[in-house]
């Protein structure tokens, strides 16, 4: 075998079969003198004193896994678990939503008593007309009480119970004797 005959082609291919004859032959090489490498693994703990351990012999299995002795995860804390986070601690649960809000209930209020004495009744007497007599100062009242005519002037006592305060064009303003239940009585005429 002649090197470097042939065409362009020819050429490019035996040079890159010499270079695979060399990176094989290097390797060969290689392994043959190296010393044998002995591997070194940490055992995977929580702990930080983790201590290292040399592997077993070459060709020999590894060492099987105890699963027995390994710490049991609660089923509740299994989807909180991020397996990039060591030594972080799992977050905490969400909070329970509040309670939901009852109903407003709607109590009635109880009415509302009235402050003080009850009212007077109104007082029965009708307002018929007045005249006025020459001479006298004030006006005369004609006023019907039960059924009764009666003439009056400002300030008199009515039916021993009534008090003529005021005498007006179309009403007169009348009052009980003790000055409560005041009222305005217009004129009915008839």
């Amino acid at each position: 075998m002649k090197l470097m005959a042939g065409n362009r082609t020819q050429q490019i291919r035996q040079i890159a079969m010499l270079a695979v004859l060399l990176v094989v032959a290097g390797g060969l090489v290689y392994t043959r003198l190296s010393p044998p490498i002995t591997k070194v693994t940490t055992q995977a703990s929580n702990t930080p004193a983790a201590t290292p351990r040399a592997t077993s012999p070459a060709g020999a299995l590894p060492e099987a896994l105890k699963l027995a002795s390994l710490e049991p995860v609660p089923e509740a804390s299994m989807g909180l678990r991020d397996p990039f986070g060591f030594g972080v601690p799992p977050r905490p649960a969400a909070p329970p939503p509040p309670p939901p809000r009852p109903a407003p209930v709607y109590v009635p209020e109880p009415p509302l008593k009235p402050v003080g004495p009850p009212p007077r009744p109104q007082i029965p007497v009708k307002f018929l007309g007045f005249a006025e007599e020459s001479g006298k100062l004030g006006k005369v009242v004609s006023l019907s009480v039960g059924g009764l005519v009666v003439l009056t002037r400002e300030g008199d006592v009515v039916d021993g119970r009534y008090r003529l305060l005021k005498v007006g064009l179309e009403s007169i303003v009348m009052t009980y004797l003790d000055g409560q239940g005041q009222q305005t009585i217009r004129q009915s005429g008839g």
